[in-house]
């Protein structure tokens, strides 16, 4: 039989091995909030690292958004995509969508995922200044197969924000990481990760960097 001393070991035992990677609050879009070491095991089958352009990522529309976004490329932090959203005519938007796409990828010259892709992951870096209130700042990944079937419809409503490290004045960083409901096994013609305001007034900018699909 198991004595009391045993279970109090096991118990923290494998509190640590979850402390490593906490799991963000919202189950739907099960969004990951961890160490890039939980991650290290899995090679990426896409990256974009944004250390010397921004590539052909850029703004392609929105949804229930009304203000203009521009993308470019930003030298710091190691270089990093910087996206300018304006919110402030949508603050009254439960689902107020900024979308961002990599031009390169196209139904010719694909994503190839080889044996799959489960997860999607980035940092984010914000003004935490700016969401105040109820309001939140939320995301949201989408892909199409090179057939046209839609392999990723996922909102994330959690990025946990909560344990964003402060970086400078009001700008705080956060990694995201988002197991996606199904494992994508066709090849990706058109991906886009969206920057979502919920009753969100924010107008500035946002900054994204290593984003991988695994």
């Amino acid at each position: 039989m198991m004595n009391l001393n045993h279970k109090i070991f096991m118990a923290l035992g494998a509190a640590a091995v979850f402390s490593f990677c906490p799991v963000g609050t919202n189950a739907p879009a099960a969004s990951y909030i961890g160490a890039a070491s939980c991650e290290a095991a899995t090679p990426a089958v896409k990256a974009w690292d944004f250390s010397k352009d921004a590539g052909q990522w850029a703004f392609v529309g929105g949804w229930q958004y009304s203000g203009d976004a521009t993308t470019a490329w930003d030298a710091a932090d190691g270089g990093r995509l910087k996206v300018s959203v304006d919110f402030s005519d949508d603050k009254d938007q439960s689902w107020s969508e900024v979308k961002l796409s990599d031009g390169a990828v196209t139904n010719a010259t694909p994503i190839q995922v080889g044996a799959g892709v489960s997860q999607v992951s980035f940092d984010i870096t914000y003004d935490a200044s700016q969401i105040k209130g109820d309001a939140a700042l939320k995301a949201k990944v989408y892909g199409s197969s090179v057939k046209g079937d839609v392999v990723i419809d996922q909102p994330v409503d959690d990025l946990g924000l909560g344990s964003a490290k402060t970086v400078s004045g009001n700008m705080k960083k956060a990694h995201v990481r988002v197991i996606l409901e199904d494992k994508v096994t066709d090849n990706i013609g058109h991906l886009e990760i969206s920057l979502v305001g919920y009753m969100l007034g924010y107008k500035g900018d946002i900054y994204l960097d290593n984003i991988q699909l695994k």
